[in-house]
């Protein structure tokens, strides 16, 4: 993708060179390549290692020579996707997140068991479909709302 055809307003991860103070001046490491308004250029940070960097990405299919960038791409590449939420990696709020999953499966199996003891003892039992449907709804927006939090 060439500069012309990137967003100014996110932040992209590239592959970089080292600057020749590195350890290992010739390796390939990943930094964060974003838009400086002020200057209105394009510029890289440092290495996702900590490293200083050269100015300037390299092609974007350059193979990663650094193990601590690499350690960190999946994370860095998590964070810069669009419509991340620093909250997505929040242990606690992913906890929440899954006591009420819990809790609304619990209370459909409650409900469901209550259904089926009322339909026991009454040959001419229904569950009217809008509430029964209702429920279900509400439980499958609850287990929706997980698997997009678990793709993240």
């Amino acid at each position: 993708m060439n500069e012309a055809e990137l967003d100014k307003t996110r932040r992209y991860l590239r592959p970089v060179r080292a600057t020749i103070l590195s350890d290992d001046p010739a390796g390939v490491h990943l930094a964060v390549y974003s838009w400086l308004e002020p200057f209105e250029a394009w510029a890289t940070g440092p290495g996702l290692c900590g490293e200083s960097m050269r100015q300037g990405p390299l092609p974007e299919d350059t193979v990663v020579t650094c193990p601590q960038c690499e350690k960190w791409r999946a994370k860095y590449l998590r964070m810069l996707a669009p419509g991340y939420r620093p909250e997505d990696d929040d242990p606690e709020v992913l906890r929440k997140r899954a006591e009420a999953a819990e809790h609304q499966v619990k209370q459909a199996r409650a409900l469901v068991a209550k259904w089926r003891e009322t339909a026991a003892g009454r040959a001419d039992a229904m569950v009217r479909l809008d509430v029964a449907s209702g429920i279900l709804a509400a439980t499958l927006d609850g287990f929706n709302d997980l698997l997009a939090e678990a793709d993240r």
